[in-house]
């Protein structure tokens, strides 16, 4: 008897033991997920983690009102440029939407400006093409932001010489 009883203390504690243990392990491993837990609720949410994207900045691109363009020219080969490194060698697939929409505003208003400026009719068609479609990537149309930066292309080559192997066939201007 006095065996039995020693077998079944040993067994007891024992499962004492193990099942203190595995109490205390569930406690401590709870403490540290709760910690974190509310550290995660407390941090502000960044960029890798939101599923928003990052809110990128947008570039100011002067006064629209009174251009600080000479002629069409400069106006074009200007906006060539920023088309160029903003979705040229497939940067087309990560555009800055923000800073493609103040672009096309600002596109659309220096356009409508050199309109009744400039003398040649296609040049005329060409630059009311761009307000069309600087209306559309205005409104959201992202597919647009690639038509522009064909327009402002093939615009400067006719218009200023600039040298390259792609001509789109967009415009009218010859």
């Amino acid at each position: 008897m006095i065996q039995g009883l020693k077998i079944f203390s040993i067994t007891f504690a024992a499962l004492a033991a193990i099942t203190t243990i595995g109490f205390a392990t569930m406690f401590f491993l709870n403490q540290d997920y709760t910690k974190e837990r509310n550290q995660e609720e407390n941090e502000p949410i960044s960029a890798a983690t939101s599923d928003e994207p990052a809110e990128q900045p947008v570039q100011d691109y002067g006064n629209t009102e009174n251009p600080e363009y000479q002629d069409a020219g400069e106006f074009i080969a200007d906006f060539h440029a920023f088309y160029n490194e903003t979705t040229g060698w497939d940067r087309i697939d990560s555009l800055n939407m923000a800073d493609q929409t103040a672009r096309a505003t600002a596109a659309k208003a220096y356009a409508a400006h050199f309109v009744p400026l400039v003398e040649d009719e296609a040049l005329k068609t060409d630059l009311e093409s761009i307000i069309r479609h600087s209306e559309s990537v205005i409104y959201g149309n992202s597919e647009n932001v690639q038509t522009l930066h064909r327009y402002f292309h093939d615009l400067d080559m006719v218009i200023n010489g600039y040298v390259h192997e792609d001509f789109f066939g967009v415009v009218e201007s010859e």
